[in-house]
């Protein structure tokens, strides 16, 4: 069983790209190196696209394949977001780009869960990380849990926890801000679920989609910058949301050497790597992301403010992300 610090078999069955122990020695000729490994192409595109020139002359490469772990400078420029909004201490090989979260969270849990393995799920949660669970041949288990705590402020989360473990859990999918209840989990709250994952020896899968849109100035926690806590942990985060580019279909994953070099051998055999174009275009915005999204955050929590004066029902205000979450009818 593929509990912390042990992968799904697959995982072993599977290796990298076949080209992946010549990387070295490719590194050590830089511009000297003639690819003949890929088929790619050396030429530029011969024919017109929507393309300002100055982006053909700064990335004279966005039509070839790149590193399948992502191109070197969004990972540069991720490893200083993450230092600096998120206190993860890493480096540039703690960082792989993906296809979106979407394909972060389903080749962690490729890489992670094996037939008959239980995650738990925080609910209320993204509904299509269920069917990636079953996918991987893994069993669902919700613990209600972010509603709970409107009403249950004070609630022991690690005794709360205790009664959904059983022998086969092996991880926790922890959400924070959370879609859809819009509820952002306080540094207590997540030390609890942290020391649970500790005592149950578990993988934490950290879905920080909505990172960067809280209210209140609640500040974002990465539960991964917790003590003991970033070897287990997955932190996946998208430039869906707070970077408004879900089209980009971009996002990637902070966490240890080994779970980087393992989800990129699921990452590989499902599409080799995101796009070249798509991450040349996102080293800028994050950047200069201290400059654009604090009028973001803004306009959305005006939005949030508009929604809660005028809706005549009684709900939890969000705390974060730009959802309000009430019950229609009673069950």
């Amino acid at each position: 069983m593929p509990k912390f610090p042990n992968f799904a078999k697959r995982v072993d069955e599977i290796t990298g790209s076949v080209f992946e122990k010549y990387a070295p020695k490719m590194a050590e000729q830089a511009e000297n190196l003639v690819k003949l490994h890929i088929g790619d192409t050396y030429l530029p595109p011969k024919y017109t696209l929507p393309i300002d020139s100055s982006f053909y002359e700064k990335h004279e490469n966005f039509n070839q394949y790149c590193n399948t772990f992502g191109i070197a400078p969004l990972r540069e420029a991720l490893v200083e977001k993450l230092q600096t909004d998120n206190q993860l201490r890493l480096d540039k090989e703690n960082v792989l780009i993906t296809n979106g979260a979407t394909n972060a969270l389903s080749i962690s849990m490729m890489a992670l869960i094996e037939p008959d393995n239980e995650v738990l799920i925080l609910t209320p949660a993204w509904p299509f990380f269920f069917g990636m669970v079953k996918i991987a041949g893994g069993r669902i288990v919700e613990a209600p849990i972010y509603t709970k705590l409107h009403n249950e402020p004070e609630l022991d989360i690690a005794d709360y926890l205790e009664k959904f473990m059983t022998t086969r859990t092996v991880a926790i999918y922890l959400n924070t801000p959370n879609n859809p209840s819009g509820k952002m989990l306080n540094r207590e709250q997540l030390e609890q679920i942290a020391a649970v994952a500790e005592k149950h020896n578990l993988w934490v899968i950290s879905d920080e989609a909505y990172d960067g849109l809280t209210f209140d100035n609640r500040p974002h926690l990465s539960i991964a910058g917790f003590p003991n806590m970033f070897e287990r942990t997955l932190s996946i985060f998208t430039f869906s949301k707070s970077f408004m580019f879900a089209g980009l279909r971009l996002g990637f994953v902070a966490a240890s050497d080994q779970v980087v070099k393992n989800l990129n051998k699921m990452l590989v055999h499902q599409l080799y790597s995101p796009s070249t174009f798509a991450q040349q275009m996102m080293v800028e915005p994050v950047k200069t992301r201290k400059q654009w999204l604090p009028g973001v955050l803004n306009h959305y929590r005006e939005l949030r403010d508009l929604f809660v004066e005028k809706l005549k029902i009684d709900f939890p205000k969000p705390e974060a992300t730009y959802f309000i979450f009430f019950r229609l009818i009673n069950i």
